[in-house]
């Protein structure tokens, strides 16, 4: 599967692995809430300042 991309201010085309290609089309259609979007966010922040902060938190 072609995929394209802007990047440096310049449209890039390039092959998805067959992984991707197959995530990208089960994932089509598909959008988030602005709501949805803040606690997915707020998610992976609390979950890497946990990870960070675990030998802290052990003592």
């Amino acid at each position: 599967m072609q995929a394209k991309a802007i990047g440096g201010g310049k449209l890039v085309s390039f092959r998805l692995s067959p992984e991707l290609a197959r995530a990208h089309r089960a994932n089509a259609g598909r959008t988030m809430t602005d709501a949805e979007a803040v606690v997915c966010v707020e998610q992976k922040r609390r979950s890497l300042a946990l990870r960070r902060a675990k030998a802290c938190l052990e003592r």
